[in-house]
C-alpha cells in the first residue's frame, strides 16, 4: 500500500520485510544463515526480554514482601501503643513503649496493694453487715491486761441497795440422798457441748469443761467461783462473803502469802484467805500447779479471769460454779473512769486519767471496749462482731448464776439460795444468828464508795461510751432476761 505522503508500508508478512530487515542489521536476504542469525538474535532479544521481566517481577515481590513485614511491624508497635496507653508515631513508638513498659508495671502492682491494703483494713462495720454464721473466730493471744483489784460500789448508787437480805435461811435441798438422780442430771445437761465444727469454738467450750452447768445439780466439790467485773459491786460482795459469811476467799489477798504449797491465812480482822493470787494468769497458773482446784481449801474463788480460772479444776469430780453480778455498760464505764482517775493505790492507776475528762475518755485508747463480751469468749485483742456476742449470751446463760447490781439484794438472796450458805457455819468472826445485820450494814456502807458525777443519758458522751461497747449492752439485756424469766425457776 501506498500511504497519501508516497511512504511505502511494508507488512511483516511481506518478504520486502524481511530483506529490509536483514539488510538494516548487515546481513544478506539471499543467506539462509543470515536468516538462522537473525532468529537466534531475535530469540536471544527475547531472552533478554524475559529475563529482564522476570528481575523485575522478582524485584517488585521483594518490594512488596519487605513492604507487608513493614506493616505488620507498624502494626505491632500499634498495638504495644495501645496496651500502654500510648499514641506515638511508627518511627518512635518501640523505644517509648520499652521505657514506659516497666514504669506501668511498677504502677499497676503499687495499685494492687493499695487496694489490698484497704481490704483487709475495711471499715469495721462494713465487715460485720457482711459477716455470716459461717465466718471462724479467729485465734488470738490475749493482750497483757491484768484485770481490775476492786470494783467498787459509788455512793450514788447506794439507794439501790436499801433493805438488807431477806429470807436469809432459806436453801437448796441437800444433793446428797439421791446421787442416782444426781447422775441422770448429769447426762440429760452434760457440761459436754456437742461438737460445732467451728474449731475456735468447740476449743472454747473445751477450755470452760472446768466449769459445771448452771442447770446440772450442785455437788459438794463443786466451788463458787465469782466473775468479778469491775465496777459491779463486787468489793462489797466479798465483804459479805468473807466477814458476815465467814468464808475463806481466793482472791488477789493471798498473793503477799504466796510459796510452793498451800496454807490459809488469817487477818487480824478474822477473815480469811488462801495464800494464792487468782487476780493474774501468772498467779492461776501457780495456783494449778499447786493442786488449788481440787484443794478444798476455798469456801469461794474471786477473778475477773473466766476462762483462765477454768483451768483450776481438771477433773470431773471438782469444778467450777460460776456467779456474777452485772451493771449497765456505759453506767459501768462513767464509774471506772471517775474512779481510775483517783485510785492512786491502784495497779491501773496512771496519770494519764487525771488530766483527762470523760469525753476524751470515751474517744481514747483506754476505755473499755466490749469487756464482758471478750472476756466470755476469750477474745481479748482484734475486733468482736456479732458471732461473738451470741457465743457470749450462750456461755452466760449455761455456765453463770447471774446477778444484778440494781437488784442488789435479791441477786444476794439468790445466790444464797442456789449455794446454800445459809445453812452452812464457815466459822468466820461474825456469828450465824448476826449475819442478816452484818449483810444489812455492808449494803447501807459499801466499802470504798466512790462519788462521781452522772452522764446525761442519750447525750454525746453517752452515745460515745455505748459505740464501744453496744455488744456488752447487749448482753446486760441478755442477763437482764436471764435474772428475771430463766434463772429464777432453777433457783426454786
Amino acid at each position: 500500500r501506498k500511504s497519501t505522503n508516497s511512504v511505502e508500508l511494508v507488512a511483516p508478512s511481506d518478504k520486502r520485510f524481511r530483506s529490509k530487515v536483514l539488510t538494516s542489521v548487515g546481513l544478506d536476504d539471499d543467506d539462509d544463515d543470515s536468516y538462522d542469525k537473525c532468529e537466534d538474535i531475535g530469540e536471544a532479544g527475547t531472552r533478554r526480554l524475559d529475563n529482564k521481566n522476570k528481575s523485575e517481577n522478582k524485584r517488585r515481590r521483594g518490594e512488596d514482601k519487605a513492604s507487608e513485614n513493614l506493616e505488620l511491624l507498624e502494626e505491632e508497635d500499634d498495638e504495644d501503643c495501645e496496651y500502654d496507653a500510648l499514641d506515638q508515631s511508627n518511627s518512635t513508638s518501640t523505644t517509648r513503649c520499652s521505657t514506659l513498659k516497666p514504669i506501668f508495671n511498677n504502677l499497676l502492682w503499687i495499685l494492687l496493694t493499695v487496694a489490698a491494703v484497704i481490704y483487709i483494713f475495711y471499715d469495721d462495720e462494713m465487715l460485720e453487715e457482711s459477716e455470716t454464721d459461717e465466718d471462724v473466730i479467729q485465734k488470738q493471744q490475749p493482750y497483757s491486761y491484768n484485770g481490775y483489784v476492786d470494783a467498787r460500789i459509788p455512793t450514788d448508787d447506794e439507794a439501790q441497795f436499801g433493805g438488807g437480805l431477806n429470807d436469809v435461811g432459806a436453801a437448796l435441798p441437800s444433793q446428797d440422798d439421791d446421787d442416782e438422780l444426781a447422775k441422770e442430771m448429769i447426762n440429760e445437761f452434760g457440761h459436754h457441748h456437742d461438737p460445732t465444727g467451728i474449731v475456735e469454738v468447740d476449743i472454747l467450750w473445751e477450755q470452760l469443761d472446768g466449769y459445771a452447768e448452771i442447770s446440772e445439780p450442785l455437788d459438794d466439790h463443786d466451788l463458787p467461783v465469782f466473775w468479778h467485773i469491775p465496777k459491779c459491786g463486787g468489793t462489797t460482795l466479798q465483804d459479805m462473803m468473807s466477814h458476815c459469811f465467814g468464808m475463806i476467799e481466793a482472791n488477789e489477798v493471798g498473793k503477799t502469802h504466796v510459796k510452793d504449797e498451800l496454807e490459809i491465812i488469817a487477818l487480824d480482822n478474822g477473815n480469811r484467805y488462801v495464800n494464792v493470787d487468782l487476780s493474774n494468769p501468772n498467779g492461776i497458773e501457780h495456783a494449778k500447779d499447786l493442786g488449788f482446784g481440787a484443794s478444798g481449801l476455798a469456801n469461794v474463788a474471786i477473778t475477773s479471769w473466766f476462762h483462765d480460772t477454768a483451768s483450776l479444776f481438771d477433773d470431773d469430780i471438782h469444778r467450777g460454779r460460776c456467779f456474777l453480778l452485772v451493771r449497765h455498760p456505759i453506767r459501768r464505764a462513767v464509774s471506772l473512769f471517775y474512779y481510775l482517775k483517783d485510785a492512786t493505790w491502784e495497779h491501773t492507776y496512771s496519770d494519764v486519767y487525771k488530766e483527762m475528762d470523760l469525753e476524751e475518755y470515751a474517744t481514747s485508747q483506754y476505755s473499755e471496749d466490749n469487756w464482758m463480751t471478750r472476756f466470755l469468749t476469750n477474745q481479748m485483742s482484734g475486733n468482736v462482731y456479732d458471732r461473738h456476742l451470741d457465743l457470749a449470751k450462750e456461755v452466760l446463760e449455761s455456765k453463770c448464776l447471774v446477778g444484778l447490781m440494781e437488784d442488789f439484794s435479791v441477786s444476794i438472796n439468790r445466790f444464797d439460795h442456789y449455794f446454800g450458805w445459809s445453812q452452812r457455819d464457815f466459822g468466820g468472826p461474825v456469828s450465824m444468828a448476826n449475819r442478816g445485820t452484818c449483810v444489812a450494814r455492808v449494803i447501807q456502807h459499801p466499802d470504798n464508795a466512790h462519788p462521781h458525777p452522772k452522764v446525761e443519758e442519750d447525750g454525746e458522751v453517752w452515745n460515745l461510751l455505748l459505740k464501744k461497747n453496744k455488744y456488752d449492752l447487749a448482753l446486760y439485756e441478755h442477763a437482764r432476761h436471764l435474772f428475771y424469766n430463766v434463772q429464777s425457776d432453777i433457783v426454786s
